[in-house]
């Protein structure tokens, strides 16, 4: 499960804040105050709410609602099962609980207008793209609910007798395998995890959302000081991930065998005095296991490490998360881990600086984990791909993502350009165009042959950026080459490859021959997925009538599946382009224009 985005509202210093999360390396880059420290706070709280509670305090003063959120979106494997009732295991996109990008959200949102928050001030929702036929969400009703709801769709529902209707998991597949077609809209929703089967679902979601560490630039000096015992403490609950299943069994038998006992007194109580006996229940209060294990590190004099300084402390840290990556390479596991770790450049010599992030790059290219740091430093923002820089900036006090002009922004900021990984830069419009090269470069082997471009860096640049990127020539003095593909359909940046195409020296530009990336997409792939939305020819004419090349399909599809078109080129770039191969692009009249692109790259690089 991969953290994609963080959503703050009406916390602390943000009003309303969405912050994109790369797969792997994230770095967050701003000024002291900007909000770096709140954004790794808001995420302990969202993981680590065991031990980290949020209050008052976090509330922004300034907010119009009495509520605050800390929300995340993950990516989650399809065929990932979960268990709401006991014994059903069934799929997050099967239940309709993910949200309009295919993404699992879940929302924590405190009621902020009472004196102090209380553990029921907290509620937990997912946002999902729901069934506009469905009035109230079916993992909120109850099983009477449900078998009402059945039966009364009976007509719709083949074989009804052979349901098993004490499970809830079965009738709610039923419902919807029987009773919603492909008509079937679908609109944003909370649904409420507090009530019925949501509660079981937020258990078993809860257990599978990543472990989240975080480690602060400014701590106390104490002995239990977290950052001290940190290293230990991560591996502590690492563990207790792994024996989940026996902990679980070991709760159960001890919540069976005190309730036995705690029920046999109290009906001997009621023979003394009833009242007193009926107003008595049994309430198991269990603390995190993790709680249960402390350890200390002490030299040969049992001096505290804490007391040995904040340098020597980091050192500590370091060598961890040098032996973890050295470990992640070795033993894959299905346990998801967060790092995230504030300010790296303080207390520490630059050359530990540069260690500790590097073994952060390390740890982050295997499967299970992600890696979060924030920096004010150039030291620190270089050693990162331009994709994996998040930018913070404030307009009247309001902190907010920067998309546009990134580069140039963190180059005012901070004075230096992130750290480029290969010779060669390739130059292109938005991520969507990142992501149509990399899959066909990556499933087309020709391609890759000649060039594997996730060995290269690709670096969106958007609307002004792109033209500032051009005029300005960055990284001119450099040795670095760069090679810019754009699409046709805009004058001005034809006029901006002419002009890098004239300076004959370390940048090359190419037009594409087709209108936009999306129409090296071979129209069947898209018709097959979207069931011939997109072309208003004739069946099996979209090729033969000449249009395909400068057909500008993607603002049709609105009219006719709602759906953005944002979001439409993020699946077809980001999921279709997958499916793309040599013929389809043969057919299209594009394999050798795609080719001489790779073989640019290659010869530059």
């Amino acid at each position: 499960m991969k953290l994609k985005k963080i959503i703050l509202k009406n916390f602390r210093g943000y009003k309303d804040i969405e912050i994109p999360i790369e797969k792997n390396f994230n770095v967050i880059v701003g000024k002291n105050d900007v909000g770096k420290s709140t954004i790794m706070e808001a995420m302990e709280i969202f993981f680590n709410s065991n031990s980290i509670k949020a209050d008052l305090g976090d509330y922004n003063v300034l907010a119009s609602e009495k509520s605050m959120t800390i929300g995340c979106c993950f990516e989650v494997k399809s065929s990932d099962k979960i268990i709401i009732d006991t014994t059903n295991p069934t799929t997050l996109d099967k239940e309709f609980l993910l949200n309009n990008k295919g993404l699992l959200e879940i929302h924590k949102i405190w009621d902020c207008s009472k004196s102090k928050l209380t553990a029921s001030s907290l509620k937990i929702y997912l946002k999902v793209f729901y069934p506009n036929s469905i009035e109230l969400p079916l993992i909120n009703l109850k099983n009477s609910e449900l078998k009402k709801l059945i039966e009364n769709s009976k007509s719709s529902i083949p074989n009804i007798d052979t349901i098993n209707k004490t499970k809830n998991a079965e009738l709610r597949k039923a419902y919807y395998e029987n009773c919603l077609d492909k008509e079937t809209e679908l609109d944003n929703k909370l649904i409420d995890l507090n009530k019925e089967d949501g509660k079981k679902l937020w258990e078993s979601i809860s257990q599978n959302l990543p472990l989240y560490f975080l480690f602060q630039s400014d701590r106390q000096n104490k002995d239990s000081d977290n950052e001290v015992q940190n290293p230990l403490k991560i591996e502590t609950k690492k563990v207790l991930s792994e024996i989940e299943e026996k902990l679980n069994e070991i709760k159960k038998e001890v919540k069976e065998r005190v309730e036995t006992i705690s029920n046999e007194t109290i009906n001997y109580l009621k023979e003394f005095d009833k009242e007193i006996a009926s107003d008595l229940k049994t309430i198991l209060n269990l603390k995190a296991w993790d709680s249960l294990f402390n350890f200390n590190l002490i030299d040969n004099n049992e001096i505290p490490l804490n007391k040995r300084g904040s340098g020597v402390r980091r050192l500590i840290l370091l060598s961890y998360f040098m032996a973890e990556a050295e470990r992640a390479t070795k033993n894959q596991n299905n346990n998801d881990v967060i790092y995230a770790f504030e300010e790296p450049e303080n207390s520490q010599h630059p050359n530990y600086q540069k260690m500790l992030v590097e073994s952060f790059i390390n740890l982050s290219s295997t499967e299970n984990y992600q890696i979060l740091v924030t920096t004010h430093t150039p030291n620190i923002a270089k050693f990162a791909k331009p994709n994996e820089l998040i930018f913070l900036d404030k307009i009247n006090n309001n902190p907010f993502v920067v998309k546009k002009n990134k580069i140039e922004k963190i180059v005012e900021t901070l004075g230096i350009l992130p750290e480029v990984t290969s010779k060669t830069i390739v130059c292109v419009e938005g991520p969507n165009d990142v992501n149509f090269l990399i899959n066909i470069n990556q499933n087309i082997e020709e391609f890759k042959g000649i060039i594997d471009l996730n060995k290269v860096t690709i670096m969106p640049l958007q609307g002004s950026n792109l033209k500032n990127w051009v005029d300005k020539n960055y990284l001119e003095g450099s040795n670095i080459k760069e090679i810019h593909i754009y699409d046709n359909d805009r004058e001005d940046y034809k006029i901006k490859v002419e002009k890098i195409n004239a300076e004959k020296k370390f940048r090359k530009g190419f037009i594409t021959e087709k209108y936009e990336m999306e129409n090296y997409i071979h129209p069947e792939l898209i018709n097959d997925h979207f069931e011939k939305i997109i072309c208003s020819c004739k069946e099996g004419e979209c090729l033969s009538c000449e249009k395909w090349n400068e057909c500008d399909f993607i603002e049709r599809v609105y009219s006719k599946t709602k759906i953005k078109s944002s979001d439409f080129k993020q699946i077809l770039n980001g999921k279709i382009t997958k499916n793309i191969t040599k013929e389809h692009l043969i057919e299209l009249g594009a394999f050798e224009e795609i080719k001489t692109w790779f073989k640019s790259i290659r010869d530059w690089a």
